[in-house]
């Protein structure tokens, strides 16, 4: 059986549509198989040569792993053979089938005078494609938001090398979040498609500049964007974009607040003068103080008069200020607990509604909390961050009959967003906790891990978060799908401060 035959309607439609294309984008929504769908696109073609491009967790999956690209592969009516980057010993066998991830595209000898000099590997796999047809997919392609990293410059060289050996060439670009911080993320993609504009066009079109005294124009920060309707008319003369409402009748999505009241450690650290009786009150000074306003030196200081995580510059401080409205100060090697007010609220939230979870959280402090809080209160506790990959409830889970999964509760995956927000499907869960607020380029996909094809159970997110003005904005950023950035936190900074001055 082929792939093809394997897909659902709205994926075959797609297949039928677009196997003419060369270049193409599939820019569909988290959940929808933009892997099966790019793999019989090729299929379709006939190419016998494959390179995909993808993250490094999806490059380490074999074909025993169920929607992996070598599993897909497999079910190919052309017969692949294939090598993944675990494997402890290559031979001199070139794959029809080479999974690789992007940092192992090029080399980092810095002896070397090109620009991009690509692998070994690489160059011997684009050699091995003369006269074959071959594809290049490209997993997550948002990472290729700068045409001038080494990560595109690759893709791009891997390209025209192509299309100079190989009979003929079809490039697929996959994400399902084209643009993570701002239209401007589509300009790279779409020129490896074929756009024709150069980027002062594209931003004379698309962007709205800033107005900073001093900078020239071409220097001015993109601010907003416009000419919408016509944005997404280029887009979609290269490329497809669907979202899973439109052809998949998905379960519900609903969503659940559990919100905390302003902590008096958020409001001293970001407030650059306090009344003098609460100064001293902080001091600890037998003297009642008055009501007139004086300096804070616990502003951007929370541990004064310690330094050990004062907040000098403005990335610094948007940092410490995120990590202070969930509770704590520090990092993985030194960290310290002002306000655990949340992991108390979560800790009740999670006896009182005993089920299976997926917990996702932004720093590794909060996993050393999350981490003893589960495993306290009896639940199975699965990790998913950076070289931690362990998730053998889930797997026992998902081996289990549906009478079995009925008994089999108090379960829960702890994710870091940044790993666990790509590349993995938990649709087994249909609840999921977002223990502290992430940027949006991490929770568009982060809350399709659950969300997505196979999932039968309407679904459940929990937002724990802080009613501070940081925590709001940052929830209003993810509602109109920006990444909430430092000169947004700054500029909001500003906005707080002259309002308490009043």
């Amino acid at each position: 059986m082929s792939i093809y035959e394997q897909l659902y309607p709205f994926q075959k439609h797609i297949v039928d549509k677009f196997a003419d294309r060369k270049s193409f984008g599939i820019f569909i929504d988290m959940g929808l198989g933009k892997t099966p769908i790019s793999l019989a696109l090729a299929e379709k073609n006939e190419c016998t040569k494959i390179i995909i491009i993808t993250i490094n967790s999806k490059a380490l999956e074999t074909k025993e792993e169920k929607g992996s690209w070598l599993y897909w592969a497999e079910q190919s009516n052309i017969n692949y053979t294939h090598r993944i980057k675990k494997d402890s010993q290559f031979d001199e066998t070139i794959p029809e089938v080479l999974l690789i991830n992007y940092e192992a595209l090029f080399s980092r000898d810095k002896s070397s005078n090109a620009k991009c000099a690509l692998r070994k590997n690489v160059i011997s796999f684009i050699q091995s494609c003369a006269g074959h047809k071959a594809a290049i997919i490209v997993d997550e392609s948002h990472k290729m938001k700068n045409l001038n990293s080494l990560q595109t410059l690759a893709i791009n060289k891997i390209k025209s090398q192509l299309e100079l050996r190989a009979r003929k060439v079809y490039t697929y670009l996959l994400t399902g979040t084209p643009f993570t911080t701002g239209y401007i993320d589509l300009y790279s993609q779409l020129k490896t498609l074929g756009y024709t504009d150069t980027k002062t066009q594209f931003i004379d079109q698309f962007c709205i500049r800033g107005n900073i005294r001093g900078l020239l124009g071409w220097q001015q920060p993109i601010v907003g964007y416009k000419n919408i309707d016509q944005l997404f008319d280029v887009i979609h003369r290269y490329a497809i974009t669907i979202k899973s409402k439109d052809v998949v009748d998905l379960p519900e999505k609903i969503f659940i607040n559990h919100t905390l009241p302003v902590s008096e450690e958020f409001k001293i650290f970001t407030s650059e003068k306090i009344p003098e009786k609460t100064l001293f009150k902080l001091l600890d000074k037998k003297e009642k103080g008055q009501d007139k306003r004086v300096n804070n030196p616990f502003y951007r200081d929370i541990d004064y008069p310690t330094d050990r995580w004062i907040a000098e510059t403005p990335a610094a401080f948007h940092l410490r200020c995120r990590q202070l409205s969930i509770g704590f100060q520090g990092n993985a090697e030194d960290s310290k607990w002002y306000d655990k007010r949340r992991l108390e609220q979560l800790k009740r939230f999670l006896i009182e509604n005993e089920s299976n979870y997926v917990l996702f959280y932004n720093y590794t402090p909060e996993l050393y909390e999350l981490f003893e809080l589960c495993t306290d209160i009896g639940y199975n506790t699965d990790v998913y961050c950076g070289e931690i990959k362990s998730l053998k409830n889930y797997e026992k889970f998902s081996n289990q009959s549906e009478s079995e999964r009925l008994v089999n509760t108090k379960n829960i995956i702890l994710a870091n967003f940044a790993s666990g927000s790509t590349g993995v499907n938990w649709q087994l869960y249909n609840k999921c906790i977002l223990f502290s607020i992430p940027l949006y380029a991490h929770y568009e996909q982060g809350i399709k891990r659950i969300h997505r094809i196979g999932q039968k159970e309407n679904v459940q997110y929990h937002f724990f978060y802080q009613e501070n003005w940081l925590d709001k904005a940052m929830i209003k950023a993810l509602k109109e799908s920006v990444n909430y950035s430092d000169e947004m936190f700054q500029s909001d900074l500003v906005r707080v401060q002259e309002l308490s001055q009043e």
